[in-house]
């Protein structure tokens, strides 16, 4: 299966979002706010009602153009084809509100997040390897 890089991107957020709103207790956290727990429940809510929320400001981490608008929605409904995702709009008309990941894309969003986390540990290990442990210490040198 080849996935494009915007692919692979809403693979890892939303397995990443699936995973926090799983996560979530039903008490809240030691020091988390009344009205963040309020907020997270009712994420939670919608979560298990309709799946993650398409929030592609957030999934960038800046307000989209007009270009990442299409190309995400393009990306997406060619991945619902695929039957990764089930795009859901939770009130009927055309637009995406929310995104779940079907069973074959939790598994390919697994399969994708497991081999990033072993690309970062062998380049940390690659690093660790040519970096000294412990610096050298200028006195030592007479500077």
């Amino acid at each position: 299966m080849t996935l494009t890089p915007h692919m692979q991107e809403i693979l890892a957020v939303v397995l990443a979002e699936s995973r926090r709103l799983e996560a979530a207790g039903d008490r809240p956290p030691a020091g988390m706010e009344h009205e963040r727990w309020r907020e997270l429940c009712r994420e939670r809510q919608d979560y298990q009602a309709f799946g993650v929320r398409h929030d592609l400001a957030q999934w960038l981490g800046h307000p989209p153009s007009h270009s990442d608008s299409a190309v995400f929605s393009r990306a997406l409904r060619n991945m619902e084809a695929m039957g990764l995702v089930l795009r859901v709009n939770r009130w009927g008309g055309s637009k995406t509100t929310h995104v779940r990941l079907t069973a074959s894309g939790r598994v390919e969003a697994e399969r994708l997040a497991k081999e990033q986390e072993e690309s970062v540990a062998a380049l940390l290990s690659a690093l660790a390897v040519q970096l000294p442990l412990d610096p050298p210490d200028d006195a030592q040198h007479g500077t």
